[in-house]
């Protein structure tokens, strides 16, 4: 196996530990039993079934945004490892109109001979409103290794659901400054 395939792997499994511990920050811990529950006797009826059902839809949406978001974030390993690639025809398969506009990131885009690559997620940001989000906001933080010294390079990928899954919309990713 190639030294750079070699990185490749590495990184697949990083993306991979990031994705777990993002999905195990987004799960919503089930509601007890007792906090749900009114005591009879000092409420209505009405209002202790209303609570009820408004504690179940609560949660249903909760849920349901958990899911929508852990599916969105779990979009861009597939597409960082694919993105330093000669051919970029499987990265631009990512986007939802077949390639990013030239300023998002084209940086990195422009990048040759990468070796080692590391990202790093922040909990994403729901764009749209709605139980189950159609869009959100994945901040990212790169480090990228290839000849010359490491680069670092901070921004946000927007992401929308479509028939097929969530696709990238847009990106805003520049390089940081060097640390120092």
């Amino acid at each position: 196996m190639s030294h750079r395939a070699w990185w490749l792997v590495i990184a697949a499994l990083v993306l991979l530990g990031v994705v777990i511990a993002l999905q195990d920050g987004l799960r919503v811990q089930p509601a007890t039993a007792d906090a749900d529950l009114v005591p009879v006797a000092q409420t209505p009826a009405r209002i202790s079934e209303g609570r009820h059902a408004s504690s179940d839809i609560d949660q249903a949406t909760r849920l349901a945004q958990a899911d929508a978001m852990r599916e969105a974030v779990e979009t861009l390993p597939g597409y960082f490892p694919v993105l330093f690639r000669e051919d970029t025809a499987e990265a631009d398969a990512f986007w939802l109109h077949g390639r990013p506009a030239a300023q998002g990131e084209a940086d990195l885009r422009a990048l040759e001979h990468v070796s080692g690559l590391r990202v790093d997620n922040a909990p994403p940001e729901v764009l749209s409103a709605g139980p189950a989000p159609d869009s959100v906001r994945v901040p990212v933080r790169l480090r990228i290794g290839g000849q010359g010294p490491l680069r670092r390079y901070t921004g946000h990928h927007d992401l929308r659901r479509d028939a097929d899954g969530w696709r990238i919309v847009a990106a805003s990713i520049a390089r940081s400054p060097e640390p120092g």
